[in-house]
């Protein structure tokens, strides 16, 4: 790192730093990420705020050099350029977005601003009734009800409190009202934030103090950085990441998170297999690198529609292991035209990395060995190609589930072992609607037996299934489809029964892959 490079934390005032994006003196770069919080998000920030809790550090940048870069949005407006040289936001650009936002007074800040993202995020109102942050919706606030920006200036609440509060509550509630408002006020104006400032620094040796400090806790995607030190004009690696994700909206795979996607592009660049931070930088400088980042990305949303159409993940919150992800870009990548037996040894892989708690039980080490094997047979073309050691492992799946959780692997593997039973019985092909989980009798706790996953659309399998069903019903497809046993006494009975209907089934299943079953 440049010796010149100066590097000091500051504490400053909410309203110094708030001043200085409405003069323009902080800027926002052109390769940071959209705004991506939600309104929940914005309530929580400033009700940490009001109880004075830390919301963490800010890291602004100053270049070296002045940088031509048009003004952009923060929290709605766009900011004005000053005649010096700007700072930019690299860390904390979501917190000072919902701060500019919802504390500038759009009427006095003589600024341009889009109404719809303000109405959309930075419309707050702060309740003196019961002192809580809610946005209106369209609604009328009541008199207790004022925006978070007019409690920034004491003469404009004085303004507001006489025209809109004073005439309309009881002298009792007054009182209470003007104490609140005094209170919050006093927390936004002594409000102190931490602020990093890096000056003299090239962008490189910026994003690596921020690659340092985010070691360290701070919430930044690695994504981020790299698109940040790969930032040109013609290219950037967000925008392809936030247009892949919407891509992968037709499979219910848009909420995927950016860092899983960039895993897979950090893997297509030298065939191995990457799960944290390393050789990001050197990525992102290679001359190559927005022309490897275009190849890849028709491999990735290739792999999603795999996942989605053959083997029933009709969600990506269904998805066992993001590390698959990677193995599936890198065989379509790879293999242009797969044989059949090709692709029922891939899905045979699938099924066994799933159930056998692969990912999890594997070391690091051991799962990049596991890597290299499955790039080999890859690369070899081998027809009856097995991809990995772990399938002659005799690995034990983990017991079966008392409870239905999605963050379990467990419990994903079984839901998607439920829906390819049930797509075999119906015979149909995944929705766009995605997963459901509906429960057999609401009474009871969603254990396996109680909880029947189907896709989305079919409406009909909704309400004959759970809201008419016949525990005495004979020949019904939708009985064998959702593994139901007929002729039950009552539910009870039923959800007993169809517990041990899954186990036997999935059994069956688990053991014609080689595992060992574990009940």
């Amino acid at each position: 790192m440049n010796k010149s490079i100066n590097i000091e934390t500051q504490i400053r005032s909410l309203t110094k730093v708030l001043d200085d994006l409405r003069q323009g003196i902080i800027q926002v770069p052109p390769f940071q990420r959209e705004f991506v919080w939600e309104r929940n998000n914005i309530r929580e920030l400033f009700d940490s705020i009001k109880n004075n809790y830390p919301i963490g550090s800010i890291l602004l940048w100053k270049p070296r050099e002045h940088k031509q870069w048009e003004s952009r949005k923060i929290g709605s407006f766009t900011l004005p350029v000053c005649d010096g040289q700007q700072i930019y936001v690299l860390d904390g650009y979501q917190r000072l977005s919902s701060l500019f936002g919802c504390l500038t007074n759009p009427e006095k800040a003589g600024l341009q601003y889009d109404e719809k993202l303000r109405d959309d995020y930075f419309d707050l109102y702060y309740d003196l009734e019961d002192e809580s942050f809610i946005y209106m919706g369209g609604r009328d606030p009541r008199p207790s009800q004022v925006p978070v920006y007019i409690l920034m200036s004491t003469m404009d609440f004085r303004r507001h409190s006489r025209k809109y509060i004073e005439p309309n509550v009881k002298e009792e509630e007054l009182e209470a009202y003007l104490n609140r408002a005094d209170a919050f006020s006093r927390s936004l104006v002594d409000y102190k934030i931490a602020v990093i400032e890096v000056t003299n620094a090239e962008l490189d040796d910026a994003v690596d103090i921020f690659s340092r400090i985010n070691s360290k806790g701070t919430d930044i995607s690695p994504d981020w950085m790299v698109n940040a030190l790969a930032y040109n004009d013609n290219f950037s690696f967000a925008l392809e990441i936030d247009n892949l994700k919407d891509r992968l909206r037709r499979y219910n795979f848009s909420g995927i998170s950016r860092t899983a996607l960039f895993r897979c592009y950090q893997s297509a660049f030298d065939d191995k297999m990457y799960i944290d931070q390393a050789n990001i930088e050197k990525l992102a400088k290679r001359s190559d690198f927005a022309d490897i980042v275009k190849e890849t990305t028709p491999y990735i949303e290739k792999s999603v529609k795999f996942l989605y159409q053959e083997l029933n993940v009709i969600d990506y919150k269904l998805l066992p292991y993001n590390t698959q992800l990677i193995f599936l870009m890198t065989f379509f990548k790879k293999v242009a035209s797969p044989s059949e037996s090709q692709i029922k040894a891939l899905k045979k892989w699938f099924w066994v990395t799933s159930y056998a708690n692969y990912f999890t039980i594997y070391s690091l080490s051991n799962q990049r060995r596991a890597f290299e094997h499955f790039v080999e047979y890859i690369r070899g073309y081998e027809d009856d190609m097995v991809f990995m050691d772990a399938t002659k492992l005799a690995f034990t799946t983990l017991s079966f589930p008392e409870r239905v959780s999605l963050a379990s692997v467990r419990c994903r593997s079984l839901l998607l072992f439920e829906l390819q039973h049930y797509r075999n019985v119906m015979g149909t092909m995944p929705q766009r609607r995605g997963l459901n989980l509906r429960k057999l009798t609401l009474k009871v706790e969603g254990t396996p037996a109680n909880i029947v996953p189907y896709m989305g659309s079919e409406r009909k399998v909704r309400w004959s299934l759970l809201d008419s069903l016949d525990l005495h019903g004979e020949d019904n497809s939708l009985y064998d489809a959702f593994m139901l046993p007929s002729g039950c006494i009552n539910k009870e009975e039923m959800l007993k029964k169809r517990r041990e209907l899954l186990i036997e089934k999935e059994k069956s299943f688990v053991e014609s892959l080689g595992l060992k079953y574990s009940e």
